[in-house]
């Protein structure tokens, strides 16, 4: 199990990365994790060459997931065995058509690396995902303070994630520019935001969060009155620090410049949610709460057309699978009509 890397099998996993990346256009974390992927195999076949690849090595390294462990020591989950698995099919998919490898190895074989179906349909299985309600974010939002400028920030954050259930690398990307009070909407040009995928998408205000437009514009002025920002200055700027005698650093004002990362805005997310006494929820949690909620209150198809669009989801389903799963006596009453609004709590 310590062998050190064939150089064979290594020159192959990159070769095959390259091809994922600029062929089938995957992102870098996505890579990481198929990398990743074929490493755990590797070195659990005790890094023989992948030209002696025979159906008996798939079917052991499945064996092999089915009892294997975390790093904490808990079960590994069904949905990362499969990730893994679809990995190591879709390799020896793209291994079975190089030069060298044809009269070896057959496309057939990748079909070897595939869960059992109970483990497939558990890996597959749409779990409810942890979300505040739309009372629970609006009492935390309340319960943020806005004395001074470093908390104008923080809850202008928390209001524009109530509104748009932006993802959070695009969140810590904007400028100034990107949002559009008057016409309630926030452009997200790839070129400036970091968007999944790249795409371009306009998300606009959601209507149940009248009390954070405030807050943002409060924000804004700001930014453009007292510190003179410009169109294309950060949204949400990076804390300035200076040097203290006492303290070492402290907080020094805003630099021009957004955050390096998305951690600075979790922080802020978890915390304020925190303070109202409720579950730590993270920036994309807005994300479940508004499709839930449409879910819910929705009065026709096409206002769940446009919420998933607003989110930027290519399919309504992704949307609908963000409601989740839904108790007995919810699904008895909407199925029966006996419901007495009871569905329709938040």
């Amino acid at each position: 199990m310590n062998k050190r890397p064939n150089a064979k099998n290594e020159r192959l996993k990159r070769r095959f990365l390259e091809y994922r990346k600029y062929a089938r256009q995957l992102s870098e974390k996505t890579l990481d994790r198929e990398l990743a992927a074929l490493e755990r195999f590797d070195v659990w076949n005790g890094r023989k060459d992948f030209a002696r690849f025979h159906i008996e090595w798939a079917m052991g390294f499945r064996d092999h997931l089915e009892r294997a462990n975390t790093a904490n020591g808990t079960p590994l989950g069904k949905s990362s065995a499969r990730a893994i698995m679809a990995t190591l099919r879709e390799f020896t998919l793209w291994l079975s058509q190089q030069d060298g490898f044809r009269s070896r190895i057959r496309a057939s074989d990748a079909d070897y690396f595939n869960l059992s179906r109970r483990d497939e349909a558990e890996a597959r299985a749409s779990t409810a995902r942890p979300a505040p309600g739309i009372k629970q974010a609006k009492r935390a939002f309340k319960m943020m303070p806005a004395t001074n400028p470093r908390e104008m920030r923080d809850k202008a954050l928390f209001g524009l994630l109530c509104l748009t259930g932006i993802r959070v690398a695009a969140l810590v990307s904007l400028r100034l520019k990107h949002v559009d009070l008057e016409d309630k909407s926030v452009t997200q040009n790839p070129r400036e935001v970091a968007t999944k995928f790249g795409k371009s998408m306009t998300t606009f205000f959601a209507k149940d969060f009248p009390e954070a437009k405030p807050a943002l514009r409060a924000w804004i002025t700001y930014l453009e009155d007292e510190l003179l920002f410009g169109p294309d200055d950060p949204l949400f700027p990076a804390t300035a620090l200076k040097a203290s005698a006492s303290t070492g650093f402290q907080a020094d004002g805003f630099d021009r410049r957004p955050w390096k990362s998305t951690e600075p805005a979790r922080k802020i997310v978890n915390a304020a949610f925190v303070a109202a006494n409720l579950p730590a929820f993270g920036p994309h949690a807005f994300r479940h709460m508004l499709a839930r909620h449409t879910a819910k209150t929705c009065k026709s198809v096409a206002e769940l057309v446009a919420t998933s669009q607003n989110l930027g989801h290519t399919d309504v389903l992704t949307t609908l699978r963000s409601y989740g799963t839904i108790d007995r006596d919810k699904m008895r009453a909407l199925i029966t009509g006996e419901s007495d609004g009871v569905v329709l709590e938040d």
